[in-house]
């Protein structure tokens, strides 16, 4: 069984990952994301009905993953998380398409199983790519992510409404190791 119950929103700035372009969306553009941060903390799941050009509706689960009744025929189960990349600051993803949920789902088994191990922490993420998928009549893409490390929460300072990047805590003096170019947390 999935933790999060979602197989089968907030205001501010979000960002969408896309099944039927295959991309990233963000202020209406494509974005080419790689590296970012998840707020596992700020995690919800429940019922979302999305309509274009509208507010998603959502009924948030009292309790993380705990399904509550179906609001209406429109609602999905899905999920909105908190994130934080170089390229959008502060973001909140959420979706209820099939393809997205799948992939957050399975990032987010891994995450929550760490989370433990990594208090005072959260992950650095790497987006992989997306597969093609066959779900009933219709087709979808999967996002695919890989948990890279984790990092001090302490030096990220999240902004209370998504939208402006987090105000990083001063950084120690480099390591003569080297060091990914694309992840700067």
């Amino acid at each position: 069984m999935s933790i999060l119950n979602i197989n089968g929103g907030g205001s501010g700035a979000y960002i969408r990952f896309m099944p039927s372009v295959n991309a990233w969306i963000y202020k209406d553009e494509e974005l080419a994301l790689k590296h970012f941060l998840f707020d596992h903390d700020s995690i919800k799941t429940g019922w979302g009905k999305m309509s274009e050009g509208q507010a998603p509706d959502w009924s948030w689960d009292p309790q993380l993953g705990v399904a509550q009744a179906q609001p209406s025929s429109e609602h999905k189960r899905g999920f909105s998380i908190k994130m934080w990349s170089k390229a959008t600051g502060t973001v909140e993803w959420s979706s209820t398409g099939t393809g997205p949920v799948m992939g957050f789902d399975v990032i987010f088994e891994e995450i929550y199983d760490a989370a433990k191990a990594n208090a005072g922490k959260v992950p650095v993420v790497e987006y992989t790519g997306s597969d093609a998928l066959k779900v009933g009549k219709g087709n979808t893409r999967r996002p695919n992510f890989k948990l890279v490390k984790w990092v001090d929460r302490a030096s990220i300072k999240w902004d209370a409404e998504a939208g402006a990047a987090p105000a990083a805590a001063p950084k120690p003096a480099p390591k003569p190791e080297p060091v990914d170019d694309d992840i700067e947390f």
